[in-house]
């Protein structure tokens, strides 16, 4: 396989390559943003999975060629899929497949099967309190702020390096535009945290998740990131899990669950 990126996230990725923590799946090359067009085209002809793990501005490079080559990608930087005239539809004709990492946050499976249920009456929020240096601001803070809110799209057009997690929760459930994200910084943080919260006529669903922040990333960027990325790499010798959303398949219909409107 071939590493592109060797920031925070790519590099634990390569160390847990190299390290064999994930059996069956060897690293072939890794590309960085000095790595020559040749370099690219020789690592892409020899691996057979490609992790993203740069930029958006690598990401909307390298997927089409990736996909056309008939290799899986695992794209850490989701925001792409916001930009408004990427074909997003037109990953699942393959022959290679788009994997998203659910990052940060969990819960897709049970998230992704009330989805699928149905999703006419159905509302999803994700709330993302970091420091504000991880959100570009500047301006000092004595208290929580609420800095932004809106859909997930507009998140990832706004803060497309920390708006990776909403992005696949999106694609997962209710679409890019449907999904609410509010961002708060919290000039107190010492971690980052995750609320996501569902409800429809299945169900209510509160899930929350407090993670590490990796001490490279300068903030932005939660420790457990990498390692949903090294664990998408282990579950394809086994087949795919919860542990990724797989672009290109058919958009379900918004329809109302058949079930009573009392949560049980």
């Amino acid at each position: 396989m071939c590493v592109v990126g060797a920031g925070t996230i790519g590099q634990t990725v390569i160390d847990a390559l190299r390290d064999d923590t994930v059996p069956g799946v060897s690293l072939a090359a890794v590309l960085t943003s000095r790595s020559s067009t040749e370099e690219t085209d020789a690592a892409f002809d020899t691996a057979d999975i490609v992790v993203e793990a740069a930029t958006v501005d690598a990401a909307r490079t390298l997927l089409p060629d990736a996909v056309q080559r008939g290799k899986d990608i695992v794209v850490c930087s989701c925001g792409v899929f916001a930009e408004r005239g990427f074909d997003v539809e037109s990953f699942g004709a393959g022959p290679g497949r788009v994997l998203l990492p659910t990052g940060a946050i969990g819960g897709f499976d049970i998230l992704a099967s009330a989805a699928r249920a149905g999703t006419r009456d159905a509302r999803l929020t994700h709330t993302t309190i970091k420091r504000p240096s991880a959100l570009g601001i500047e301006e000092g803070l004595d208290a929580e702020r609420e800095v932004f809110r809106g859909s997930a799209r507009e998140a990832a057009l706004t803060f497309p390096r920390t708006s990776n997690s909403s992005v696949a929760l999106a694609f997962a459930t209710l679409g890019l535009d449907r999904v609410e994200v509010v961002v708060i910084a919290d000039p107190d943080a010492t971690s980052t945290r995750h609320i996501v919260k569902w409800e429809s006529p299945l169900g209510r669903y509160e899930l929350m998740f407090e993670n590490s922040i990796d001490p490279a990333s300068d903030g932005r960027t939660s420790a457990i990131t990498a390692w949903s990325v090294v664990e998408v790499l282990a579950a394809l010798s086994r087949g795919i899990g919860s542990g990724a959303v797989v672009l290109g398949t058919p958009r379900r219909k918004e329809r109302a669950p058949k079930w009573p409107d009392a949560f049980t």
